[in-house]
């Protein structure tokens, strides 16, 4: 199965859960991160891609979360961790470069989520993103979306000093 199919399949899933849009923002996006996306509802108020700056560290959280649930996992070598957890790391970071973008996630299309340009997204993001969904349960794969997360948080924060810098002026 290509990385594209694994993408897709894991968002179309996502759209089937009939996420209700009540109570507090992070249990709402620990149950589906695509939940505001992808939602019927007719949402106005602190959408993600409006309030990034409220979401995005949420965002962050919930990775951490995620991170320590599947870390014991791999503590024998022969160990793997739950595909949903990497899927969902995966999602929760392309929907974070679209938040940061100001947009809401849209697409299910791997090739045109690739072709997209964002202001903040790590290094090679869609070469590394695409080698861990073809093998998401492997050790070197969770290393390897941690390590995106990093960079993405490193960038992130420089991103929004610098927004803040130039609304001062």
């Amino acid at each position: 199965m290509s990385a594209a199919t694994i993408f897709t399949s894991y968002v179309e899933k996502q759209k089937e859960k009939k996420t209700e849009i009540k109570g507090e923002r992070i249990d709402i996006l620990r149950l589906n991160p695509l939940a505001f996306d992808l939602s019927s509802e007719p949402l106005t108020d602190g959408l993600p891609w409006q309030k990034t700056e409220e979401y995005v560290p949420l965002m962050f959280e919930l990775w951490n979360e995620l991170k320590e649930k599947m870390l014991p996992r791999f503590q024998t070598r022969k160990s793997r961790c739950e595909e949903e957890d990497m899927l969902q790391g995966i999602i929760s970071m392309i929907a974070m470069f679209y938040w940061i973008k100001g947009e809401r996630f849209q697409t299910v299309e791997w090739v045109d989520i690739k072709q997209e340009t964002f202001p903040v997204a790590p290094i090679n993001w869609t070469e590394r993103l695409e080698f861990i969904l073809l093998k998401p349960t492997q050790y070197h794969c969770f290393i390897q979306l941690d390590e995106l997360y990093t960079e993405l948080k490193k960038q992130y924060g420089k991103y929004e000093a610098l927004k803040k810098l130039k609304r001062s002026r």
